[in-house]
């Protein structure tokens, strides 16, 4: 001790300081260190879970794109089947509207062309029945000259 007490350290105020330092150790390891240790590994648990989680997150949002985008696939395919539906029925209504037109007009054509038909056939019948009553008319007005002529003059003061 005699050698330590040549360099100047005291044996008991060395003692008295490493029992300082024991007891400041035990009191730092038990009031400082374990509750800054627990700090740091729920903090570092905590990270992690977010890290997780964010992983989670990441993956659902990739699945809920690829969800997104089928569906929208599926709509377009849809979508299309509906404007060719509309489409081929538009045509239909369209080729349908066309025939009966076509037919109401060949029907207005048919029977426009049955009433001039109608109308020449009473037209030649009128003339045909004036042109006898003519022919009649002429034929008697012929004939009563004819014999007014041959009765005489004297017979044509009579009528």
């Amino acid at each position: 001790m005699e050698a330590l007490h040549n360099l100047g350290i005291d044996g008991k105020l060395l003692l008295a300081q490493v029992i300082n330092f024991l007891i400041l150790l035990f009191v730092l390891r038990r009031f400082a260190y374990r509750p800054i240790l627990a700090f740091l590994e729920s903090r570092t648990a905590r990270i992690e879970q977010g890290i997780k989680d964010a992983d989670l997150a990441r993956e659902k949002l990739l699945e809920i794109e690829k969800k997104e985008q089928a569906t929208l696939v599926s709509a377009q395919k849809e979508a299309r089947d509906i404007i060719t539906r509309a489409e081929e029925a538009a045509k239909k209504r369209s080729e349908a509207h066309e025939k009966s037109a076509s037919e109401k007009a060949k029907k207005f054509l048919e029977d426009a062309r049955a009433e001039i038909e109608e109308e020449k056939r009473k037209s030649l019948s009128e003339i045909q029945n004036e042109v006898a009553s003519l022919i009649a008319l002429s034929t008697e007005k012929v004939l009563r000259e004819k014999a007014d002529s041959e009765k005489g003059p004297a017979t044509r003061f009579l009528d």
